[in-house]
């Protein structure tokens, strides 16, 4: 099996942004967050992610993951459908609820992790509401969370005393100004073709990008749906591995499974 087709060897950490489609609220009350909060429980324990950060706002989602042996596309994919499920019955409706695919964009520097865990926590202020409002806030500064972030990585960058980063991880949210930190961009970036091509060869464990077209169909599905995690556009795989673009843009979209 090609790497990356189910899993993959290296970790990484992803910023990852949902959407409701055309604009539609994802969670109107604290019923329908703490439904998103169990499954975000659920899956990390069952997909062995670790959850960096997290905010629910009204009609999108702000997630920092770090995966292992699970793909990005495979966690999406239970957890999303999983609450649309949910959420459908609840409110007797049917139909796609996320607009297209989830975004996603790596995040592979301290500086830029950083930046990363200030933006996402920062959502609710720009709302109006305060940060700790279904954030991971209180996780990182008291016991009065909900018990689903992994704070030890974030926090030992910040100090090596507990209570020091503490202190620290306040003042990098809620501080106006955060000087140690780059802004951070929450679009996906463009990756250089040489970058791309390096990338999709290993995803792939092929020689050559256009060898993926030879991988059996499930194989090059969850490959280009990794690719696509991993801020390759559609314009560039279809590109670079000849493959049809209507065939990489289906690639593990969660959107387009229906439900119940």
């Amino acid at each position: 099996m090609p790497r990356g087709a189910r899993q993959q060897s290296e970790s990484m950490i992803y910023h990852v942004m949902v959407r409701g489609i055309n604009q539609v609220q994802l969670f109107y009350d604290d019923e329908d967050r703490a439904a998103f909060v169990e499954r975000l429980r659920r899956y990390r324990d069952e997909c062995g992610f670790r959850l960096l950060a997290w905010c629910l706002m009204g009609n999108h989602v702000h997630l920092l993951v770090e995966i292992g042996n699970v793909d990005l596309p495979t966690i999406m994919k239970k957890l999303l459908l999983s609450y649309s499920y949910w959420y459908n019955i609840k409110y007797d409706r049917s139909g796609y609820l996320y607009q297209d695919r989830y975004v996603s964009k790596a995040v592979d520097k301290d500086q830029y992790l950083l930046a990363a865990v200030r933006y996402i926590h920062r959502n609710p202020l720009e709302a109006g509401n305060p940060v700790d409002y279904w954030t991971s806030y209180k996780d990182y500064v008291c016991d009065g969370g909900v018990g689903i972030t992994d704070t030890e990585l974030v926090l030992g960058m910040l100090s090596d005393d507990a209570d020091r980063a503490r202190g620290f991880f306040v003042k990098l949210v809620t501080g106006e100004d955060a000087p140690c930190v780059y802004e951070f961009d929450a679009r996906p970036s463009r990756t250089r073709d040489s970058h791309a091509i390096a990338i999709i060869k290993k995803v792939a464990g092929v020689e050559s990008c256009g060898d993926v077209c030879l991988l059996d169909a499930a194989s090059r599905s969850a490959v280009l749906a990794e690719l696509r995690a991993r801020g390759l556009s559609i314009r560039q795989i279809a590109r670079l591995t000849g493959l049809n673009r209507g065939v990489v843009e289906r690639a593990g979209s969660v959107s387009r499974e229906p439900s119940p």
